[in-house]
């Protein structure tokens, strides 16, 4: 085992197993994120942002509840708040580059000397609060979508230019990037970069440099792709129609979060398998990049088809599996607490009672039967996840937001959700 080995931890450099167990435990619960990215090894450049979208549930219930409360149906106020927000992010990513923009750079072979200013780029980049305000600016602008409702307007037809005119803009950068060439490190030493500024685009940078300026260049399209997906939600424009497309919608894009997640990883080991005896030296030695990479993975430009069909098929397994396993997990949590109940299944216990205790949960309100769906919070913007929890609550039927929309008010809904259940029991189910 020695053999391949690697280095432990940044925290635990010599011990395997602790380094094992500190990973596994660390991904387990989504706590890969500042500080405690240096207890871990990285088992993938992407895994990390499972810990943010985790942080970002936490986070939705008081974030929702507070926009419910002080903002619902305001539009300057949101639009104040929107703006604001943007211009936080923008001060953040500034402040940020010229802090790290100046980090030393090789000297000599000594790595040290940049160690330090590395830890601080990386914590920077998985400090969560930092990502959780874009999470924050979605949900400011899907109240304000609500607030404005832009699609009902007699002049809807304008967000379709708006959206196809973020779309060019978003094509029209990704094509300039396209042209600038290959990365310095590797393919063209004398290469300029125009798209770069010089200290990102140095020969002797120890890669820190180079990674703060593409992440935070990316995020100051925050404002551009905000009113990218405002224009798109309207159903307007070219744009909107293309990405309709059964195709695109019901069948690449369940997939998107997976292929995020595991392309690298996917990469490797058809690297791996393609390449017998000529491993990408993952575990044995020192690798170029602590975290991330910004080079491709080696391989011919012929096989870029077949990596991204494995790494979509990989991605739809994961897609069809996790339903199941979600399934298997709340059988075994029903089996336990009908034992700890004393026989009483959930699906028994009075629907009123269940809807209450949903609600209660999910915003902090304990309605009454007459209260409206707006006055709990639950209008079209809090539907879908209310939904989501009523299919998990009621195992032997299902419900959609289409089903519930015509509910005036909870008892409304109460209604359709034990007529539902008599119509299942009626069935067998």
């Amino acid at each position: 085992m020695r053999g391949f080995f690697c280095e432990g931890t940044p925290a635990t450099q010599n011990s395997y197993w602790l380094s094992l167990f500190l990973t596994l435990f660390i991904y387990i619960f989504g706590l890969a994120v500042t500080p405690l990215f240096q207890l871990t090894w990285w088992l993938g450049y992407y895994l990390w942002f499972n810990s943010m979208y985790f942080q970002c549930l936490a986070l939705f219930p008081i974030t929702y509840n507070a926009f419910l409360n002080q903002t619902r149906r305001k539009t300057q106020k949101l639009l104040r708040i929107i703006i604001g927000l943007m211009i936080l992010n923008i001060a953040i990513l500034v402040a940020a580059w010229f802090v790290f923009k100046d980090a030393p750079r090789y000297n000599n072979g000594d790595y040290n000397e940049a160690k330090n200013w590395n830890i601080g780029i990386l914590s920077f980049y998985l400090f969560g609060p930092f990502w959780a305000l874009y999470f924050v600016i979605g949900i400011a602008t899907a109240f304000l979508y609500d607030a404005y409702r832009p699609a009902e307007h007699h002049n809807a037809w304008v967000w379709g230019y708006v959206a196809d005119g973020c779309t060019f803009i978003l094509l029209a950068f990704s094509f300039a990037h396209i042209f600038q060439g290959k990365s310095t490190y590797k393919y063209n030493t004398e290469l300029e970069m125009y798209m770069r500024p010089d200290e990102a685009n140095q020969w002797s940078d120890t890669a820190a440099v180079n990674r703060i300026w593409d992440a935070g260049y990316a995020r100051m399209f925050c404002p551009l792709t905000t009113l990218w997906i405002f224009a798109l939600s309207t159903g307007q424009g070219f744009s909107a129609k293309f990405f309709r497309q059964d195709f695109l919608s019901k069948t690449l894009a369940p997939n998107s979060y997976n292929c995020f997640l595991f392309h690298q990883v996917v990469a490797q080991w058809y690297f791996a398998v393609t390449r017998p005896g000529s491993f990408w030296n993952w575990w044995q030695y020192r690798k170029n990049m602590y975290w991330f990479s910004p080079q491709p993975c080696p391989v011919n430009w012929y096989e870029y088809l077949t990596i991204v069909g494995l790494v979509v098929a990989w991605s739809r397994l994961m897609f069809n599996l996790e339903p199941i396993l979600v399934r298997i997990i709340d059988l075994i949590c029903k089996v336990t607490r009908v034992s700890r109940n004393g026989g009483e299944e959930e699906e028994e216990k009075d629907t009123m009672q269940v809807m209450k205790d949903i609600i209660e949960g999910m915003t902090g309100i304990e309605p009454d039967m007459d209260y409206t769906l707006e006055e709990c919070g639950l209008a079209s913007i809090g539907l879908p996840a209310l939904v989501a929890l009523l299919n998990k609550r009621f195992s032997t039927v299902s419900f959609s937001a289409a089903d519930l929309i015509t509910a005036s008010t909870i008892g409304d809904m109460v209604q359709i959700i034990d007529a539902a259940k008599e119509l299942a029991n009626d069935q067998g189910l």
